[in-house]
């Protein structure tokens, strides 16, 4: 999923946090770029609790608030939610 079909699909706010109601709802932008490549068969990494991706240089190109990270890892709660592990 790229930028405009994020924004199009969500309301996001100045800082790229998704405040609509559903599964990304308090995350950021490029959440849902990333589970699309997981439902996709794309992630780097699932060990069966949370999901890894590296980022490429497209990635950060069509998402310029990943500037400076290396991979985004994700998880499922049991309500259907979708979260960034973040440190």
């Amino acid at each position: 999923m790229k930028r405009k079909e994020v924004l199009e699909q969500h309301t996001v706010d100045a800082n790229g946090m998704i405040h609509d109601l559903g599964m990304f709802e308090g995350e950021m932008l490029y959440v849902p770029h990333f589970w699309e490549l997981f439902m996709g068969g794309c992630a780097n990494r699932d060990d069966g609790k949370t999901l890894g991706f590296d980022i490429t240089p497209e990635d950060r190109a069509e998402f310029p608030e990943l500037a400076g990270r290396r991979t985004v890892r994700l998880y499922q709660r049991d309500d259907g939610f979708v979260c960034e592990v973040r440190r």
